[in-house]
């Protein structure tokens, strides 16, 4: 059965730019999959739907911040599947034939252990990530445990439960970071699938929203965004959002954005070093910057300007199974609308996939397992 199946499998570790004209995924390759047999308390399942997280395209281009996850490695952690096994031990309510997504982090479990205490596996310091810490589901099958396992929720698809963890870990931000009041202006810097669900979400809960991205964005994620109803923002070092608020931007309706070119938040998502440099200069004093990307350098900030405008500046990590229960409400109501969003593929071309993702020439590429 093994010869059969294949994984998209991370191997390399060469710092590769976008930009060069060279083949962005050779770092990657299709393989043959092994399945290993199951131990205690793990599962097999089929994989049905993976998506391609900003994270995936980082180690891929062997980004510093990556530098940690083992090679050889089946990548992805964003996925819906059926359970196909059950290992020995005990697996609660699961059964055999149960579609599900996975939580992408796992805590140690120990009693000890804050975060796994509360049930905050998200900020477990021994946390493992399937897809970094194990083969995930890139592989046409995956082991998994089963604590783990999140039931899909009746009326949501198995594609839709690919967009399960990305919206949870907007979900995590919004409502535990954000303290959004309807009417108020709000950026969110970066266009990527995580900025653009910041931004519906952040509009849901009343905000007026303004995307920004870089040029490379304007014909395929900005022009998204502006389909979507949100103002746009195309930003550079010759023409930054600093810039372009205090110069004046308004609405459809001319109704002048932010005040005095401040705004009352800032969801950070482009995972841009200088962007959050700039973030402090754009948020009104005692406004809100939330961070929710990460970055492979060093991030200067200016802290006293922090300070002088007690600014509150708060990270977001992932998620945990609550925030996931709330994505999933989030998608089946529509408050979501992932059909919106969603460029699918199939297998056999997972590398033209990630090549478009690394590329920005989708907006999130989910493929088809099986």
């Amino acid at each position: 059965m093994s010869e059969l199946l294949k994984g998209f499998c991370l191997h390399g570790r060469e710092k590769i730019s976008p930009w060069n004209g060279r083949d962005v995924t050779r770092n990657t390759s299709i393989v043959d999959l092994e399945i290993p047999q199951l131990k205690e308390g793990e599962i097999l399942a089929k994989t049905l739907y993976t998506g391609i997280c900003g994270s995936d395209n980082s180690a891929a281009l062997g980004k510093a911040n990556f530098d940690w996850v083992e090679r050889p490695r089946i990548i992805g952690h964003e996925f819906s599947a059926e359970i196909l096994e059950l290992g020995p031990g005990d697996h609660g309510d699961l059964k055999v034939g149960d579609i599900f997504t996975p939580l992408a982090m796992l805590g140690c479990r120990d009693v000890n252990c804050h975060a796994c205490r509360i049930g905050k596996w998200n900020l477990c310091p021994r946390k493992q990530i399937i897809g970094f810490h194990r083969n995930g589901g890139f592989g046409q099958q995956v082991v998994l445990e089963s604590d783990r396992v999140v039931t899909l929720m009746e009326g949501l698809s198995p594609e839709q439960g690919a967009l399960v963890e990305p919206l949870s870990i907007i979900v995590n931000a919004l409502n535990n970071k954000c303290d959004i009041k309807p009417g108020q202006d709000i950026v969110v810097t970066g266009c990527g699938i995580i900025g653009l669900m910041a931004a519906e979400l952040a509009r849901a809960a009343g905000g007026r929203v303004l995307v920004t991205g870089i040029s490379r964005d304007r014909d395929v994620r900005l022009k998204k965004a502006a389909e979507r109803g949100f103002m746009t923002a195309e930003v550079s070092p010759e023409n930054t959002l600093t810039e372009q608020l205090q110069q004046g931007i308004t609405d459809s309706r001319g109704v002048p954005f932010g005040v005095e070119g401040k705004v009352d938040l800032l969801i950070e998502c482009s995972g841009v070093a200088a962007v959050l440099t700039e973030a402090i200069d754009v948020v009104r004093p005692e406004g809100d910057i939330c961070v929710i990307a990460t970055y492979p350098t060093e991030v200067p900030v200016n802290a006293t300007q922090l300070t002088r405008t007690s600014l509150n500046m708060r990270g977001s990590m992932g998620s945990c199974r609550e925030d996931y229960m709330i994505a999933q409400k989030l998608m089946v109501t529509g408050i979501f609308p992932s059909e919106h969003y969603v460029n699918r593929y199939k297998f056999e071309n997972v590398k033209q996939a990630f090549e478009e993702a690394i590329k920005a020439k989708n907006i999130k590429a989910v493929v088809e397992m099986n």
